[in-house]
């Protein structure tokens, strides 16, 4: 296994996102990682025994301090999910704020860039994340579940099982997985996966484990998987992985195109690469109309205006969906970028303009001007569909509606209105490209 520094592995990754090829496995690594700050095994398996050997005091033995003998235990007794799970382990200490890996995840599915997710967590960072993004992560704790998604869809599979979705059978010991249900969950997950994982990249994020059965659930899931490349992110030196997770590096010794580590905390790596992905995005979108710039302005457009501005994640993230065309409420759900001149072409001269980036908007004499997709719409409807999209106070002054017809009807027919409150929204003016390039100075 070869290091990689952190920025050339984000591009070794770009590169295969783009290529349609990135799949991910992310371990319990990732939700440990603030905000999200879930507690480790250890943690949880030193307060369950705390609340055990305080109830029966001298009366039973002291339990395990390890977590894996003590859901042994329990296993065998039949009490794993009536008394282990339900009154030694704390039913919140899987819940928390999903972190920037979460959230890249969640973007980077509801896009298809990562063409499908598994992971080790019980808890549902993954999809808390979802929500704010306006989108809902499709998950599965089997081959057969995630196979249902619907076409084009990015699945998330969940091979120890999921602590809001079935807690009852969640996977913690080592002699569930030749029992059922589990055993025929790990059987129908090791053919999806031998499919939809042949020939893939696989990025790992935030597992690397000791931990006996989770190393056993993952040496008989990916028993079949043939990827071609594997990047590990981890903070862990590289000279362990073969005794902690030797079904992972047996796994990486068969790749025919790499086996990496990049030695960075797992959710910073996935928030990079989300950043490089928005940002590709956004360039593609501008070159579009580089072209066009220069045969009305005779001028070939200076590199700096045809690069991505260099904003936070959340900013590239909105004014990615602008640029796609997204409806109010819904996810940034395109990969690929629309090829329309005009589109790149008005981003072009505003920024030649003397536009500057404004959070996800552009600032040109005091005005902040968001550019939006609107191909083939009308004007009075864009306005109407999108009048509560922005609250008064992080509105921008001026929409351009790059595509929409200017029908002249106001947004609505029924009962125009002038200025912003509240019920109506912010008052903000709405052109069309052509208004626009007359009224700004375009």
């Amino acid at each position: 296994m070869n290091e990689l520094e952190f920025d050339a592995g984000v591009e070794k990754m770009l590169e295969s996102l783009l290529a349609g090829r990135l799949v991910l496995l992310a371990g319990a690594g990732l939700s440990m990682a603030p905000p999200s700050n879930l507690p480790s095994a250890w943690t949880i398996a030193q307060e369950a025994k705390r609340r055990y050997d305080r109830t029966h005091g001298m009366t039973r033995a002291p339990l395990s301090e390890n977590v894996e003998e003590q859901a042994e235990y329990f296993f065998a007794r039949g009490e794993l999910d009536a008394v282990y799970f339900r009154t030694l382990i704390d039913a919140h200490a899987f819940a928390g704020n999903p972190n920037e890996g979460h959230i890249a995840i969640a973007d980077l599915m509801f896009t298809g860039a990562i063409k499908s997710t598994v992971t080790t967590n019980v808890d549902v960072l993954i999809e808390a994340a979802g929500q704010p993004l306006f989108g809902q992560i499709e998950v599965g704790l089997d081959g057969l579940e995630v196979a249902t998604v619907p076409s084009g869809v990015s699945p998330l599979l969940k091979i120890h099982g999921c602590r809001q979705k079935d807690s009852r059978h969640m996977v913690w010991a080592r002699t569930q997985i030749t029992a059922p249900p589990i055993a025929d969950r790990i059987a129908s997950s090791a053919n999806w996966l031998a499919v939809n994982w042949l020939n893939r990249d696989v990025l790992i994020v935030g597992y690397w484990t000791d931990w006996d059965y989770l190393n056993a659930v993952l040496a008989q899931v990916l028993d079949q998987v043939q990827p071609t490349r594997i990047v590990v992110v981890d903070t862990a030196v590289g000279t362990d992985l073969p005794r902690k997770a030797p079904a992972l590096h047996a796994l990486g010794e068969k790749v025919q195109n790499g086996f990496y580590q990049v030695r960075a905390s797992g959710a910073d790596f996935l928030a990079a690469l989300r950043k490089e992905f928005s940002k590709t995005f956004i360039r593609r979108v501008i070159g579009s109309g580089i072209e066009a710039f220069k045969a009305e302005k005779f001028v070939v457009p200076p590199a700096m205006l045809t690069e991505p501005p260099d904003l936070e994640n959340h900013e590239l993230w909105a004014m990615r969906r602008d640029l796609a065309g997204c409806p109010p409420n819904s996810p940034a759900s395109s990969m690929e970028p629309p090829n329309e001149t005009t589109l790149g072409l008005t981003v072009l001269k505003l920024r030649n303009a003397g536009a500057v980036p404004d959070g996800p908007y552009w600032r040109l004499n005091d005005q902040r001007i968001r550019v939006l997709r609107t191909a083939n719409e009308l004007l009075h409807v864009v306005k109407d569909v999108r009048a509560r999209e922005c609250p008064p106070a992080t509105a921008p002054d001026v929409v351009i509606a790059v595509g929409a017809d200017p029908d002249g009807l106001p947004a609505n027919i029924a009962r125009s209105s002038s200025g912003s409150s509240i019920a109506r929204g912010a008052d903000i003016r709405w052109l069309t490209r052509g208004e626009a390039t007359k009224e700004l100075g375009l």
